[in-house]
């Protein structure tokens, strides 16, 4: 995964995984947590979410967002 230029200045957690994916005229916003091996679950993540957004900017946004929120509890 590539750091984004509007996320250089926040650090992202080592649980924290992303993708951004051009589609069609906009793209594919993937991002989940990975469970850690003492987590009992199903599936290897905690979460995962998938959003088309219009931009590629738009999806550096809402990770930013994210990331903010993720550090501030």
């Amino acid at each position: 995964m590539r750091v984004l230029d509007i996320v250089n200045t926040i650090s992202i957690p080592d649980t924290i995984r992303y993708r951004i994916t051009p589609h069609g005229d906009g793209v594919t916003f993937c991002l989940w947590e990975i469970a850690r091996s003492s987590d009992l679950q199903e599936q290897p993540f905690l979460f995962k979410v998938n959003q088309r957004l219009a931009s590629r900017e738009e999806a550096q946004q809402l990770l930013k967002n994210y990331l903010e929120s993720f550090r501030t509890g």
